[in-house]
């Protein structure tokens, strides 16, 4: 099974290729849609992780709205 650590540096390595590809193709909306998708499972997983375990910012949490 994937870390979180490892599954954030895929994510990263997906977003460069996806940056490069776009600065070659001279097309700022190139994998746009899959640069969203990645991004917000990265939020989504995130988020999950602080509200399994807060620790001391516990007080602080409030859930993010998502727009769908």
């Amino acid at each position: 099974m994937s870390t979180v650590k490892d599954r954030l540096e895929l994510s990263e390595a997906i977003l460069a290729l996806i940056e490069k590809k776009r600065i070659e193709a001279r097309d700022e909306s190139l994998g746009a849609s899959i640069e969203r998708v990645v991004i917000e499972s990265q939020f989504q997983e995130l988020e999950h992780e602080i509200l399994e375990n807060p620790g001391a910012i516990e007080p602080w949490l409030v859930r993010r709205r998502r727009e769908d």
